[in-house]
């Protein structure tokens, strides 16, 4: 086995819904502790239809107009730092001056990676990070983005606070309307299928219904990285959540999925032989 295999987690199969450049990390710390990840990404990131609001506010982060970046996701900020490569714009210049703040620490992770000095780590939702920040964002300039399917709240939750918002489409999450045969027959029959967005939870159902994806079995569990993904599949999808990360972490999926397995089997080895 692996240097750092889970007993637990040994030999089971994992579906991770991803898109593809978001999951190396899991599916290493997976294989590492001796499970099977399985690749199912029902969702894939595209460029916007439209650079224009997107350059125009890169235009007035070179600026320094800017005092606060907050990023929601680990898509917001590759799409940020890859368009402002493409147009020349060298984030070293705007440092100086600019607080970043980013949910969760994968997404703190790949803003340091991009070379952004984040000032604030949110270990909550988007929600719960910006409620942190709400005191000290009066008339502050706020540049956030997002992806086209995100919703109204943070935008309307920084104006309650005072701050002059520029909300941008970064990025487009959209349904992915194939895949691979070998993953989808491996996912009819995992043990457990794991879900990152709420947009990941939305194609999935889409794809069942299209018949693409068989619907999941009631021996699989079924996770969630946080309340949001959560809420989205109980109330949107109608689903099971049998799970879910206290933090939006990698670290703290895997500590959720051991303890729902753990608990599986702890159930298991107590029922009564025939």
């Amino acid at each position: 086995m692996a240097e750092h295999s889970s007993p637990i987690l040994a030999g089971k199969r994992i579906v991770i819904t991803r898109p593809l450049q978001l999951t190396h990390p899991l599916f290493e710390a997976l294989r590492a502790r001796g499970a099977q990840p399985i690749l199912l990404p029902v969702v894939r990131i595209e460029p916007p239809l439209d650079f224009h609001q997107l350059d125009d506010a890169l235009g007035e982060l070179r600026q320094n107009k800017f005092e606060w970046i907050i990023f929601g996701s680990q898509n917001a900020v590759h799409a940020i730092s890859e368009r402002a490569a493409q147009i020349g714009l060298d984030l070293r210049q705007v440092m100086p001056t600019l607080q970043v703040a980013a949910v969760g620490k994968a997404t703190s992770n790949a803003a340091e990676e991009a070379g952004f000095r984040v000032t604030r780590v949110g270990k909550g939702t988007g929600a719960d990070l910006i409620a942190e920040l709400a005191p000290g964002m009066h008339a502050k300039h706020v540049l956030l983005p997002r992806s086209d399917r995100a919703g109204a709240a943070h935008f309307a939750q920084l104006h309650l606070a005072g701050a002059h918002v520029r909300e941008v489409v970064a990025y487009r999450t959209v349904c992915s309307e194939t895949l691979d045969a070998r993953s989808v027959a491996a996912s009819a029959d995992a043990d457990a299928i794991l879900f990152f967005s709420p947009s990941a939870v939305h194609a999935f159902t889409a794809l069942v219904q299209h018949g693409v994806l068989a619907p999941i079995s009631d021996s699989t569990g079924i996770g969630a990285i946080g309340p949001v993904t959560k809420e989205n599949l109980l109330k949107e999808a109608k689903m099971r959540c049998d799970f879910e990360a206290e933090e939006p972490s990698i670290e703290q999926v895997i500590v959720a999925l051991e303890a729902f397995l753990e608990k599986g089997r702890a159930s298991t080895a107590g029922a009564p032989t025939r």
